[in-house]
């Protein structure tokens, strides 16, 4: 086996902010349960190679932002590669395709082929393509208004409660000495 050799250099920014953008990359791609260890570092580093290109025109956003957005448009392509033919819009292809990829057991089956636009095997972009439209209607956008908690009896008895204490304030104070007796009582009573 060859040795890898690994060339990157970018031109602006410093090893750190690399670095940082390299462990938040690869906790990216294990949060598609990419294990295979060499694919998910092709993937950094193919990552990385477009963030240092993207970096050096805007260097006022960190090395992770643009490591971070490539990642996402990478995936983004890949899926748009796989589900270019359904009527899907850009954020439906997205959700679902992750969904696919996961319902398919794409980690697992195909992990050599993530994010590969070039070699899309057929029984991989079948399988995310049934796992879609077996996976139920299309997600739609609804509205809820929200509307006070009606606890029925209790809440008009307790209401009615408060406003008389409210308006008569001898019965607030009677209330209160009697809560304040019960309690003396049952300190006394615990105490015999």
């Amino acid at each position: 086996m060859e040795g890898v050799n690994i060339q990157f250099a970018p031109a602006t920014g410093n090893e750190e902010e690399w670095n940082e953008a390299y462990a938040r990359l690869a906790d990216y791609f294990r949060a598609y349960r990419l294990h295979n260890r060499i694919r998910r570092t092709q993937l950094i580093l193919e990552t990385l190679r477009r963030a240092a290109d993207a970096h050096a025109k805007d260097p006022a956003r960190t090395p992770t932002a643009h490591a971070i957005e490539h990642a996402k448009l990478m995936l983004h392509e890949w899926l748009g590669a796989i589900y270019s033919d359904l009527n899907l819009t850009g954020a439906q292809i997205d959700a679902s395709g992750r969904l696919g990829f996961h319902l398919c057991d794409g980690p697992n089956r195909w992990p050599h082929f993530f994010l590969d636009r070039g070699n899309l095997p057929a029984d991989m972009t079948g399988a995310m393509r049934s796992a879609v439209r077996t996976s139920g209607p299309r997600l739609q956008v609804s509205k809820m208004t929200p509307r006070e908690i009606d606890l029925g009896r209790i809440t008009e008895v307790a209401e009615g409660t408060f406003d008389k204490l409210e308006r008569t304030p001898l019965a607030r104070y009677a209330l209160l000495v009697l809560i304040i007796g019960g309690v003396l009582r049952y300190f006394f009573w615990l105490l015999k």
